[in-house]
This record gives C-alpha cells, sequence and structure tokens, in this order.
C-alpha cells in the first residue's frame, strides 16, 4: 500500500488533554481510556514523552490503533478531524515522526485541552447533577494552570478552552482568558471556546484583551436541542432566548472576524433525536461552519437503566427504527453536517434501500 494511504490519528503526536485532577490523555478519555501521566506529580515533558505516550503513538504508526475504542471515535468513522490519510497530514513534523516511526518526539504538545475544571454555569443532565463551581479546588486548579503556563506554551499552535465546562462560566477559565498574554505564547494561532454560549455577551467579550481576541476564530457552543422545551431539559439552567440572542452576536463575530469556524453541537439521545434535521436548519440560519452531533456517553450521571432508556441508537431501544427514519433526511447529505459517531447508523438505513 502506498504510505501515503495510510490511515493515521495526529492526536497522539500532538494533543495534551489535562482533565480533572491534572490527569492527561491524548483523546477524549471516553474515546482512548489510557492516560499518559499527571500532571500533579509530573512535569509536561516526562508526560509528553513517557511510557503510554510512546506506546500510544505505536499504535497509530502500527495501524492497530489498540488502545482506541472506534466504535465511540466520530473522527474515525467519518474520516474527519485528525484521522486521516498520511498523504494529507500538512504539518510536516508530524509526518516525519510517523514516516520514520518515531515515538519520542522531539518537540512539546502543539495543542492543548483545558479540562482540569469543571465549573459551569449549567448543569446538564447528560453531564452532571448539580451546578458545579470549583472553589473548593482553586489551590490545585491554579496549580495546574500555573504548570501549563510555565512549562507547555512555548510550542502550542492551539489552546481550547474548556472540554469540562464553560470557558466563561468557570472563574478560573474566565481569569486567565482576561489576563493572557501574547508574548506567552508565540506560536498560539487558534484559541477555540467551548461553550454552552449562555454567557458569551458583547459585554464579556469587551473584557477580554485587544492582542487576545483575534486569537480566539474558533468556538464549539454545545446546545443539543433545537426547541426551548427540549433546550431547558437537556441545558438545565439555560434559556433559549438567550442562546439566540447570543448565537447572532456570535454569527457577527463570525461574518466580521475574528471567528473562522463556529460548530454547534448536539449529543443525541430519545427526547431530541427528531430534533437533528432542525438544527441542521438552525447551524444554517447562522451561518455556522458545522453542525456536529455525538451519541450520548454516561459520564457517571445516570443508572444503567435511565440511560439503557435514552440511547435511542440501540437496536433494542423502542424508538430506533424512527430515529433511522430521521437519519434518511436528506438534510444529512449537506456539507454542512457531521454525524461523527452516528455515521454508521445512517449508512446501515441508506444500505438497506439499495
Amino acid at each position: 500500500m502506498d504510505i501515503d494511504q495510510k490511515i493515521i490519528c495526529l492526536n497522539p503526536f500532538m494533543w495534551f488533554d489535562v482533565g480533572p485532577e491534572g490527569i492527561v490523555h491524548v483523546c477524549c478519555p471516553g474515546w482512548l481510556e489510557m492516560p499518559i501521566g499527571d500532571l500533579k506529580n509530573s512535569s509536561v515533558d516526562e508526560i509528553w514523552n513517557g511510557k503510554n505516550a510512546r506506546e500510544i503513538r505505536q499504535s497509530i504508526i502500527d495501524g492497530s490503533f489498540r488502545y482506541c475504542n472506534l466504535d465511540k471515535c466520530g473522527y474515525f468513522q467519518s474520516r474527519l478531524g485528525p484521522v486521516k490519510k498520511l498523504g494529507e497530514v500538512e504539518v510536516q513534523k508530524i509526518r516525519e515522526a510517523i514516516v520514520n516511526k518515531t515515538t519520542h518526539l522531539p518537540f512539546g504538545p502543539l495543542g492543548i485541552n483545558c479540562s482540569y475544571d469543571r465549573s459551569c454555569n449549567l448543569s446538564c443532565p447528560s453531564c452532571r447533577e448539580t451546578v458545579i463551581v470549583q472553589t473548593d479546588k482553586e489551590e490545585q486548579i491554579l496549580e495546574i494552570q500555573n504548570k501549563l503556563r510555565n512549562q507547555a506554551l512555548k510550542d502550542i499552535c492551539f489552546l481550547n478552552i474548556t472540554g469540562s465546562g464553560d470557558p466563561f462560566g468557570s472563574p478560573y477559565f474566565r481569569k486567565w482568558l482576561q489576563t493572557m498574554r501574547r508574548d506567552e505564547m508565540p506560536n498560539l494561532n487558534i484559541i477555540q471556546l467551548h461553550t454552552n454560549g449562555q454567557l458569551w455577551t458583547p459585554q464579556l467579550w469587551d473584557t477580554l484583551p485587544e492582542e487576545i481576541r483575534p486569537l480566539i476564530n474558533r468556538t464549539q457552543i454545545s446546545i443539543d436541542a433545537a426547541c426551548a422545551g427540549t433546550y431547558a431539559i437537556n441545558r438545565r439552567g439555560g434559556s433559549f432566548e438567550k442562546l439566540l440572542e447570543n448565537l447572532e452576536f456570535i454569527s457577527r463575530l463570525r461574518k466580521e472576524g475574528p471567528l473562522q469556524w463556529v460548530v454547534i453541537s448536539m449529543v443525541v439521545q430519545e427526547n431530541n433525536f427528531r430534533e437533528m434535521p432542525d438544527f441542521i436548519r438552525l447551524g444554517k440560519r447562522f451561518g455556522f461552519d458545522r453542525v456536529m452531533f455525538s451519541l450520548l456517553q454516561n459520564w457517571g450521571t445516570y443508572s444503567e437503566k435511565e440511560y439503557q432508556n435514552r440511547c435511542v441508537h440501540l437496536p433494542n431501544h423502542p424508538g430506533h427504527q424512527e430515529f433511522l427514519m430521521v437519519l434518511k433526511d436528506e438534510l444529512f447529505d449537506d456539507g454542512i453536517v457531521n454525524l461523527g459517531s452516528l455515521t454508521k447508523y445512517r449508512n446501515q438505513i441508506l444500505k438497506k434501500d439499495l
């Protein structure tokens, strides 16, 4: 096989995902469970080229992907994001590492995901039972954050805040964004905000440093609904009316800058799967770049029975056939759509029609 046709994943060669308690992964822990280290007790360099990190890179180089849960990985199923053909890799030093079978990397993390603070202004049932603001862990959070600022920023090109809560709902992430300096991150060209959008107002935007705002050019907004009633359930504590108002402002930032890429996302489950086509229409209404779907995961907030009741993608779920019928809609052919881990279900129903 032509080496350029080899399927690889960039994440183990660039991604530094810092989760609760400072545990570091090279991917979403739900897709690749094995951590590569603990930032509370080790340096960034020790973790980045530690034993686990090198083993995971080897699994990409040899093509086994043996540490990955490929059934859950939407990137692997859709061949989007970090999963691509080797010939499509644009970052030369990553391509060289894979071609030369190098697992001990001579460069540091190129992307950091900050998920070490669970503070958020909402209490979405898929994530938590109550609103969490981690004032009780302030010392630990700031210790992790300061270690990142001192040891991990020199090489990074991409910074995501946050995969664990909300960048504006967290007092620590919000303060960091408001005090960032360009000279701390000389190679950084993308700050992505992963947010619920409730607090992203013009007033808050104006509190961010003028030299930092141009770097905030990507965002993912978690919504999980296309109407007010479902939103009130799935985004507990949020206002759909306020969301739409803020989406108007975010849409202006997309049209006028600095935003260059805006994604809205839905975690698909029993109470919202019928709204998937309308969710696509919502993204098109605001002129956003991507509408992304993913399957519900249990992060410990549901009993096993309740989780099974919500998982409409399971073949034995009473709503499964209707779910498949929804996926037949031609709207899902629109280039704006990323079905992620739902891709195989649409392929399944379309294949039956052949």
